[in-house]
């Protein structure tokens, strides 16, 4: 595949979306066309809080059945995802399961979609791990997310924990058949959820930007996201109240979602899967210390892509030169983790210094997104981010 943007084709796929405060009061009408009985997949914060009631309700208001599945964590294992299968093989048999509904993070719309991929595709998950391996659509798929960060709603990767590190089904099979996106849903989100969801979705559309892959359906969705989570973050966490942001905030996470879905994320992610499940870093966060180190490891080769990701963030570009725009993208990124309270560096999380040479062996696994990085990442270049990741030093030359 060539590395230059304008010399090859693309493909878009995305699902059905209803968007707005309120959307979710539409699910059981819309559920109906799906069948009679459902299985519904959330976490267990989701039950334990109460919030899965609004679909519950919804769905029994209008004659629709279901069973509720929740034994998974919030990032969840290969193996968690091979137990739901073979619950899902147990249920279909049994109680005649027509459709699947996820309810809750990016995590619990992962794990619906492993049932749905379940009852079509009868071997182990395991198996479907990498790119384009699933051989065939499984039962219809709704995806209601409460968080506003994944995308999971809209895209087509399924991530998982295996053997202490994060992986991915990537297969358009897997993809929602409707997408619910109700920012009224994320008003319940605490300050740091509000947080390390948002910036996952930020490190979503910033890589989607840098990827090779990057095109001209992905690119106005991408800096579309990354302006109006600029705009809105600091406001969600805040004031977790604020309708508004909320709301803006959800139609960035989707917004971003359809953006790496149709152009991958790149370096970003790969260095993240690379540590946190190893630490117990939530998923947002790693995807947060990572993103400023990647783009000025990428600056060298996109410097006019940064610079478009500075003006998107608000900055003033009169005057300024290319190549200082995308250093001023890279201490927004940074400014905006501060002041949301996140960490910046390895060293902060307790990642002991030792363990940056293996950490970059483990991003070099992750070739599926280094191959659409712009800047290529071989041992070297992994270590070198590693180490200043470590350091927290901005100012370092990757």
């Amino acid at each position: 595949m060539s590395h230059f943007r304008g010399l090859r084709t693309y493909k878009i796929k995305m699902p059905e979306v209803i968007v707005g405060a309120g959307a979710a009061k539409e699910l059981g009408e819309v559920a109906k066309a799906f069948g009679r009985r459902a299985l519904i997949v959330a976490g267990r914060g989701s039950l334990e809080s109460g919030r899965i009631k609004a679909i519950e309700d919804e769905l029994t208001r209008t004659g629709v059945d279901f069973i509720v599945y929740s034994d998974f964590d919030p990032e969840p294992t290969l193996g968690q995802a091979e137990k739901l299968a073979e619950y899902l093989g147990r249920v279909l048999s049994r109680e005649g399961v027509e459709f699947v509904v996820g309810f809750g993070g990016g995590s619990s719309l992962d794990m619906a979609k492993i049932a749905s991929l379940a009852s079509a595709n009868p071997r182990p998950v395991e198996q479907y791990m990498g790119i384009d391996r699933v051989p065939r659509k499984g039962l219809p798929l709704i995806l209601i997310p409460t968080t506003a960060g994944s995308g999971s709603e809209v895209s087509k990767s399924i991530v998982l924990t295996r053997d202490g590190i994060k992986d991915s089904i990537v297969s358009e099979k897997v993809m929602a058949d409707l997408a619910i996106v109700d920012p009224v849903l994320t008003i319940t989100m605490s300050p740091h959820l509000t947080s390390i969801t948002g910036i996952d979705a930020l490190s979503h559309a910033i890589e989607a930007y840098m990827s090779i892959n990057a095109n001209a359906f992905t690119d106005p969705l991408a800096l579309k996201a990354i302006s109006m989570i600029s705009a809105n973050l600091r406001r969600a966490y805040s004031n977790g109240g604020d309708l508004d942001a909320r709301k803006s905030m959800s139609e960035a996470a989707l917004l971003a979602g359809l953006a790496f879905s149709n152009a991958s994320n790149c370096a970003g992610h790969a260095a993240a899967y690379a540590f946190a499940a190893k630490y117990g870093v939530a998923h947002g966060v790693a995807c947060g210390i990572a993103l400023p180190y990647v783009m000025k490891f990428n600056a060298l080769a996109i410097p006019e892509r940064l610079a478009d990701v500075a003006i998107a963030m608000g900055v003033e570009g009169e005057g300024l030169s290319t190549r200082e725009l995308a250093q001023l993208a890279i201490a927004e990124v940074i400014d905006l983790l501060t002041d949301l309270d996140l960490p910046t560096s390895l060293q902060e999380i307790g990642v002991p210094e030792e363990d940056v040479a293996r950490l970059a062996e483990n991003m070099l696994k992750m070739t599926r997104l280094l191959e659409v990085n712009p800047r290529r990442v071989g041992l070297e270049e992994a270590r070198k981010i590693f180490e200043v990741m470590w350091h927290g030093d901005i100012e370092a030359k990757i």
